[in-house]
This record gives structure tokens, C-alpha cells and sequence, in this order.
């Protein structure tokens, strides 16, 4: 369950993406206040950091965190921390890290990314992958670059393809509507959307999670909201900073 929400948070048909001009920038900050049944339970935060070279080609190295506040390390400790290098010229990634600490269960995933010849290694083995793979986390980057009229044009969703846990997956996020969400900003107009993965492996109860993402220029996610059976997650923005464009509040 806090996977869910963690990819969702740092979670195509190509013709719905301009691959030529991208929504963010190095030093784009935002943090995320996540809350349970309307106690606040922890953070999240995304971060652009730098511009790194990786197998000499320039890459956006893109850090996500998420962990419990200290007074609920008690009942579920998590402390995750994901990592990807996404090259700036074609958003694929290159390489993706995940280190996941949640209530003492424990992952860690290296994944190198060969989208030449079609395939990743991992620390198990190496898989073929489909034509533009991401990752969990540059999945969200790339699907930030989406244009709202085609994918309205083309029924309303795109699809996104995902290797993770040593398999190819495709995710399907579908546009729902418009709303527009109070914030500490200002009235913010934003999208939302429902992703639901095709093999109903992580996404098993798609209608049941919702994304909102700001209809701006920046495309930046705003809130995340995940029902399950003993109540509603939710992840809403706290705080950003340096962001490409200004974010566009409509009103207070």
C-alpha cells in the first residue's frame, strides 16, 4: 500500500508527449504532506538535483523520499528513497536506484537501462524491455510532459510502459476532469486523473486512487488521495520551490 502511493508520487503513446521542451528544471523542489484518515503520518519530497553524466550521456538525476513522522515510526517505520538518471534529450532513464525501508521490510534495486538494444540489467539477470520503459519514478517525469488535448483526443488516457520488480508493465492513466483545489497558495485549476496498471498487479483497484496535477505549464503534482480499506491516504503539497514557470493561481 505505501508502494502504491510512493509511485504515484514519483509515478505513453508517444504522440501525446512533446519530447522537445520539458516542464521542469534543475533545483525544482516539492514536498508533500501525507496524511491517514486526517492525521498526518510523514513526508514526501521529489527533487531535480543536478545534471549528471551517466555512460557519458547528460542525465537529470532525480531523487524521490518518503518516511513516517517520528511519532509514527513506532507502529510502521518507512524510510524509501528512489533514484533515477533520466537523459535530457530523449526522458528515458539510464539508471534507477531504490532503497525501501517500510516496518523492517527491506528492498533494494539497482536497474542500468539499454534502450539501444532493448533490455536492463538488474542485480538478478538481465530482461528485455518494450520501447520506451521507464522506471517508477522518471515514469512521472515523462508523463509531466503530456499534452491535455491529445490525450482527450485519444480517448481520454495514455499509457505508460514500466519495468519494475523484474517486470514489464503497463500503466493506464486516465484523464477524469478539471477541479479546482484550495491550497496555502491560492485556487489552483488542476487535472485529475486515475492510473491503474494493465496487469492489475500494483494498481489492483485503479478507480480507487486519484492524481491531481496543476493545469499549467509546470504540470506539478499537487495532491494524491488513495482510499483502502481502513481509510484514505493522502499526499498534498507542502511546499516548493524553483520551479520553471511560475505556478498559476487563479485566486484566493
Amino acid at each position: 500500500m505505501k508502494q502504491l502511493l510512493f509511485i504515484a508520487l514519483f509515478a505513453a503513446s508517444s504522440f501525446v508527449f512533446s519530447q522537445t521542451s520539458f516542464p521542469y528544471k534543475v533545483g525544482e523542489y516539492a514536498t508533500y504532506r501525507v496524511s491517514f484518515g486526517g492525521i498526518s503520518v510523514g513526508y514526501a519530497n521529489l527533487e531535480i538535483k543536478e545534471v549528471r553524466s551517466i555512460k557519458h550521456t547528460p542525465s537529470f538525476h532525480v531523487i524521490g523520499k518518503g518516511r513516517t513522522a517520528s511519532f509514527f515510526d513506532w507502529f510502521f517505520k518507512v524510510r524509501d528513497v528512489y533514484e533515477t538518471f533520466i537523459d535530457t534529450t530523449t526522458q528515458l532513464p539510464l539508471e534507477f536506484k531504490r532503497a525501501v525501508n517500510e516496518g523492517g521490510y527491506l528492498i533494494n534495486q539497482h536497474y542500468r537501462f539499454n534502450h539501444k538494444d532493448s533490455n536492463v540489467v538488474t542485480q538478478d539477470s538481465m530482461f528485455v524491455i518494450p520501447v520506451n520503459a521507464q522506471d517508477m519514478l522518471s515514469a512521472f517525469f515523462y508523463a509531466r510532459t503530456f499534452k491535455k488535448d491529445s490525450i482527450i483526443t485519444s480517448g481520454n488516457s495514455f499509457y505508460i510502459p514500466i519495468f519494475m520488480d523484474n517486470e514489464n508493465n503497463l500503466l493506464e492513466i486516465k484523464y477524469q476532469k478539471n477541479e479546482i483545489l484550495d491550497t496555502k497558495w491560492g485556487k489552483l485549476d488542476c487535472m485529475v486523473f486515475q492510473p491503474k496498471m494493465q496487469e492489475g498487479r500494483v494498481f489492483e483497484n485503479g478507480e480507487e486512487m486519484k492524481i491531481w496535477i496543476s493545469d499549467d505549464t509546470n504540470h506539478l503534482l499537487v495532491k494524491v488521495e488513495t482510499k483502502i480499506w481502513a481509510g484514505t491516504i493522502k499526499a498534498v503539497l507542502d511546499d516548493y520551490k524553483e520551479l520553471k514557470y511560475p505556478l498559476s493561481i487563479i485566486g484566493e
